[in-house]
């Protein structure tokens, strides 16, 4: 009997779905950076990102996307608390000529470095993709410019997929979902410059980082919706296809069932990519599970986790939960954000990465994601979970 239920569920799933059938076609369409393989190396989006930012190259847009994206980073970002790093901005970018611009990678093994003689400005990007910062990079990386641009304004820059927090305050935290902004933008408005090729070339790249990169991109949403529909047949096929991510999955239905069984938690196991979950109390006095939630990421090559603030149909309180999160008193648990009308990440705390997945054991990555949760639940989680319950306490007595 049960093996028919399994059928049916299988049958429905694949027969005139039309949800699939979209997604699949999505998918189904070339992408240049897909067929040469380079969907998560985050050296060849470096040399992409570098490409795009070098007035020199013969994209023909001179520096219009180097001059765009600064002012971008500059406008959207919150200023370092060091003087010495707020010297420059949007309005400083806009007139100046950055056509003098070098861009070097892998300079003192800083991923992306611009060097303007002409404005005394130095510019490095540090690119997370799938790993997390190392070795106090960030503050190596500080060391070296300040000794060798002594004189020059700089800009800082920590590039990852939602803009994850940084160990170093002088570094702006950027988001691949902010740069597919600008280069659509730049696609909008200088498609008869750019011409064919270079159109082409923009256009997959942004399609690859809204497939691959960003959460919230078109695809994202579209696999959630499947997955919500035909919930069952998803989670018999995940169940039956045996690999290292789902086998996290597992050790985390470990950690996690203690709570649930006490019913402090609530918990969606979205999939084996996402697992959600947040105190009891919330959901009864939000009425919501996604309004706001603790969730691991579970990505073919790394795990983290997040908090993060979804979607709901009360703008006001959901407004007002973020707003509160976002004071000053919270800058060394929260990040400083903006809200989306969909998924706003607010703590991204990396626990594996891809070196952690290179040789695929098991013992190892289970013992680090056990390290990490022992750690956790005594420390962020204690003091996140009392921060949002204060929070959802406070707005509900004032409504």
């Amino acid at each position: 009997m049960a093996s028919n239920k399994q059928r049916e569920l299988l049958e429905s799933f694949i027969v005139d779905n039309e949800d699939l059938e979209e997604l699949e076609a999505k998918l189904a369409e070339f992408n240049i950076f897909e067929a040469i393989g380079v969907v998560r190396q985050e050296i060849r989006h470096s040399n992409f990102l570098a490409f795009l930012l070098d007035p020199s190259q013969n994209h023909r847009l001179d520096d219009i996307f180097l001059k765009r994206f600064l002012k971008r980073v500059l406008l959207e970002t919150d200023n370092p608390t060091n003087t010495n790093y707020t010297k420059i901005s949007p309005v400083d970018i806009d007139i100046a000529d950055l056509t003098d611009s070098e861009i070097r990678r892998e300079w003192q093994n800083i991923d992306i470095l611009i060097h303007s003689p002409r404005n005394k400005l130095i510019c490095a990007i540090e690119n997370k993709i799938d790993s997390g910062e190392h070795s106090n990079q960030l503050e190596r990386y500080q060391n070296i410019i300040d000794i060798e641009y002594k004189n020059y304004r700089k800009i800082l820059i920590y590039l990852t997929p939602e803009g994850s927090l940084s160990s170093k305050a002088n570094w702006r935290i950027y988001s691949y979902s902010q740069v597919i902004q600008i280069i659509d933008s730049i696609c909008k408005s200088y498609k008869s410059i750019l011409g064919a090729d270079i159109y082409t070339l923009m256009t997959h790249y942004s399609t690859l980082i809204r497939r691959y990169i960003v959460s919230d991109s078109e695809i994202a949403e579209l696999c959630r919706k499947i997955y919500f529909k035909h919930r069952q047949a998803l989670d018999l096929i995940i169940e039956h296809r045996p690999d290292l991510q789902s086998e996290i999955v597992v050790e985390i239905k470990k950690l996690l069932n203690p709570l649930i069984e006490s019913n402090e938690i609530f918990a969606d196991f979205w999939n084996k990519g996402y697992t959600s979950f947040g105190a009891k109390h919330w959901e009864n006095k939000l009425g919501s599970r996604v309004m706001i939630y603790f969730q691991f990421e579970n990505l073919p090559s790394s795990l983290s986790m997040r908090v993060q603030i979804g979607p709901s149909d009360n703008k006001e309180i959901r407004q007002k939960i973020f707003e509160l999160l976002q004071k000053q008193d919270y800058s060394k648990i929260f990040k400083k954000t903006r809200l989306s009308s969909k998924w706003t990440t607010i703590y991204n705390k990396q626990i594996l990465n891809n070196i952690d997945y290179e040789d695929g054991d098991i013992e190892n990555i289970i013992k680090k994601i056990q390290d990490f949760w022992q750690d956790f639940s005594k420390n962020d989680f204690v003091a996140i979970e009392q921060i949002i319950s204060t929070t959802i306490e406070m707005i509900l007595n004032h409504n």
